[in-house]
């Protein structure tokens, strides 16, 4: 999966979480930009993110992502980490 699919698909899954235009976030965009986004909600972006890619997020990463860029870059890790295997599924 390239990183401009990685990055649309995470865009869209925090546009439909929060009831934002797409065209309103960017790699930029942190938590404190949009309205709503606070740590229940987080939590389930989060698991919106695991269910779509089939990936676990490794909190580690996550409690350090401070804007949406970072949070692509999460996902982009954990993908390039997928077994062969896992990554047919």
């Amino acid at each position: 999966m390239t990183h401009d699919l990685v990055a649309a698909d995470v865009i869209g899954l925090i546009s439909k979480t929060f009831g934002i235009d797409p065209g309103k976030i960017s790699r930029e965009t942190q938590a404190a930009d949009v309205d709503g986004w606070d740590s229940l909600s987080h939590a389930v972006l989060l698991s919106s993110i695991e269910r779509h890619f089939g990936i676990r997020l490794d909190l580690d990463r996550v409690f350090d992502v401070e804007n949406v860029g970072d949070l692509i870059d999460c996902v982009e890790i954990e993908l390039k980490n997928k077994s062969p295997l896992e990554a047919k599924n």
